[in-house]
């Protein structure tokens, strides 16, 4: 059971969209692939500076009131204040007070509202991460227990446990990835890590934004994203799967699929004509295969 939570956590489906990332420039899937092998990933923001479109870049971040927090250069660090949220063992951090208030309202919780509005419970979380904002990105840092392993990071290609890694929350179109591909299809800024003492503790850095999970220092984890998104943590609980069933309630489940839907699923890139895909159609119904 264990095994099929970790495989589980380490490509979780949020239904809601704004937890999957996209480049900021939108080009055709052939252009895309094109731009992927052929120009850097940068590219796009340089033509559109070359353009003009991009002179100066002025960074906001605007909550759902109008209010604004204009980003600066000032260096602001500390302990990331909390309150309990959801239910019994979920806790929201944010920087400051401000932040919190700043921050987009959430649309990976199924009901926006239950990430917003504090419980009332005698607990307390047993860890707690700090902060640094610099240069419009705020940094944070988790630490655990020493020899605690971590999972999840969302669709990513590799070894299950994502302990030593650094991922990247950006979607590519990734027709051609290998074992270190680090953005595929999915972005979930989503840690699972399992304690020494069996335990475990689920962490969401809850923001659609380009965010970068950094799992390489030992029992550490850090995010790094534009300013300003709350964290959330679920547990400790005694099991990975204890952990998943406390993200369910907050973010909700996958639907269970209609039965028609269950059979196989015939994709390629692309046909050149309509009458091969009619081949193929008409071979798959000679054959009994459900289609």
């Amino acid at each position: 059971m264990i095994k099929e939570a970790l495989v589980w956590s380490s490509s979780y489906r949020v239904t809601k969209v704004g937890v999957v990332q996209s480049p900021s420039v939108l080009v055709s899937p052939l252009h895309h692939r094109r731009f992927l092998r052929n120009a850097p990933f940068s590219s796009p923001i340089i033509a559109l500076r070359r353009k003009g479109v991009c002179d100066k870049v002025v960074s906001k971040m605007a909550n759902y009131e109008g209010q604004a927090v204009t980003s600066g250069s000032e260096v602001r660090s500390g302990n990331m204040i909390f309150e309990p949220i959801s239910e019994d063992g979920v806790f929201r951090f944010d920087c400051s007070v401000n932040d919190r208030d700043a921050a987009y309202p959430s649309i990976s919780f199924v009901n926006s509202r239950d990430r917003d509005t504090p419980i009332s419970t005698h607990k307390v979380p047993l860890y707690n991460p700090t902060f640094e904002c610099l240069l419009e990105q705020q940094v944070v840092k988790l630490e655990l227990p020493v020899g605690s392993s971590l999972y999840g990071t969302g669709e990513v290609s590799g070894q299950l446990e994502r302990t030593g890694r650094k991922v990247f929350t950006w979607n590519t179109d990734a027709w051609g990835y290998g074992l270190g591909t680090t953005c595929l299809y999915q972005s979930h800024p989503w840690v699972l890590a399992v304690l020494p003492n069996g335990e475990a503790l689920g962490v969401l850095a809850d923001t659609t934004r380009r965010c970068e999970i950094d799992l390489r220092k030992d029992s550490i984890i850090q995010f790094v994203a534009p300013f300003s998104y709350p964290v959330i943590t679920f547990g400790p609980c005694a099991s990975p799967t204890a952990v998943l069933m406390s993200l369910s309630k907050a973010i909700g489940t996958v639907f269970m699929p209609p039965k028609w839907s269950l059979g196989y699923h015939q994709c390629r890139w692309s046909y050149l004509s309509d009458q091969r895909v009619l081949e193929v159609a008409k071979t798959f119904r000679k054959k009994k295969h459900t289609l």
